[in-house]
């Protein structure tokens, strides 16, 4: 079976106490979910801390709570300092998570029913936007200054997200799109939310604007790295969600799907038929002989070494090469987004 990446495996095994806060249990972790507790409310009087807390106590891997933590400290700060920032940047994730929910039509969420599953869309949508509103609350606890910067951040990336959310489904079944619309749409959906916990973690550790910008750049293409594994997966494992082949459900205009038709042009009819089914209304079989082509047509295999390539280059780039800390946080983090992927070098077709 062949490695994802060296630098990624090695990464896994050799990590530095820095990065292992992107996998161990931590004080500082726990202190950002008491934060998170305080901010939503009491569960017992307000139905909306209810519903809130009901979310994150579905667990998540708090992926980029963690990268806040471990990029200030690797950035010459300290982890204590960017608990409040770790706290806005996860509950602002999970606020978008409620939301993807409701648009995907997905009903589960961490193998457990989503929280519009429960509540109801309306609900779920009031509930996603107190978590909109929540991480403002957090930076409170900054000095009046670093508050100003870190509210600036948080909007700032905020609207990246949306305006990504709304490009992605955009991009739903839609024959005219290509590569750069999707770059432009997962770079803001997901890019953005690799992103914010750095660029504020370089603002608390007090870096030059410059060099806060280009270490928030270069941790955004580990998000893009994150959701083009994402849309591999799809072709082999539920990810928690209802079944194999949610996007396609979804009509998803997917990396996978963009790398069969490079390969397959004269398919395209056939796989934009299938995607433009109402999900209701969409064929089981007709999802399972997509899959099947996306997998034996070569497609997965091919995303597969692109992914690997895009690591690779990530990792040697000059920004996260300046600092070892910083570095050994990144490759840390790129080995965990890619872990996934052992799943599908099992898989004989790939």
């Amino acid at each position: 079976m062949k490695a994802v990446t060296p630098t990624a495996h090695t990464a896994l095994r050799h990590t530095t106490a820095l990065a292992s806060l992107l996998f161990e249990p931590d004080d500082h972790l726990a202190q950002v979910e008491a934060r998170m507790s305080e901010l939503a409310g009491d569960r017992l009087a307000d139905p909306g801390a209810r519903m809130v807390r009901e979310h994150l106590d579905t667990g998540g891997k708090r992926l980029r709570s963690r990268l806040a933590l471990a990029a200030c400290q690797a950035l010459g700060g300290r982890a204590e300092d960017a608990i409040d920032w770790a706290a806005a940047v996860e509950l602002l994730h999970n606020a978008t998570l409620i939301h993807d929910d409701i648009q995907d039509g997905d009903r589960t969420r961490r193998g457990k029913p989503a929280l519009w599953a429960r509540y109801g869309a309306a609900q779920a949508i009031n509930t996603g936007d107190l978590l909109l509103m929540l991480p403002f609350k957090a930076l409170n606890a900054y000095p009046a200054e670093a508050q100003a910067a870190l509210v600036q951040i948080l909007a700032e990336y905020a609207e990246s997200t949306a305006r990504g959310q709304i490009r992605e489904l955009a991009l739903s079944a839609a024959p005219e799109k290509g590569w750069g619309d999707y770059f432009d749409a997962v770079s803001g959906k997901t890019g953005t939310l690799f992103a914010l916990p750095v660029r504020g973690a370089a603002e608390l550790a007090g870096l030059m604007p410059a060099a806060c910008a280009e270490l928030a750049s270069t941790f955004s293409s580990i998000g893009v790295l994150y959701q083009l594994q994402d849309d591999l997966l799809d072709l082999f494992d539920a990810k928690g969600r209802r079944a194999r082949g949610s996007d396609i459900y979804e009509g998803k205009l997917s990396a996978v799907v963009l790398t069969h038709l490079d390969l397959h042009p004269d398919e395209r009819e056939t796989v934009f038929r299938i995607l433009g089914e109402p999900r209701e209304q969409t064929d089981a079989a007709d999802v399972a002989w997509l899959i099947a082509r996306f997998i034996e047509g070569g497609a997965a295999s091919q995303l597969l070494s692109r992914i690997e390539l895009l690591a690779s280059k990530l990792l040697a780039s000059e920004p996260l090469n300046r600092t070892p800390e910083i570095h050994a946080v990144a490759s840390a983090l790129v080995a965990r987004v890619l872990a996934p992927l052992e799943v599908v070098h099992g898989d004989d077709h790939v």
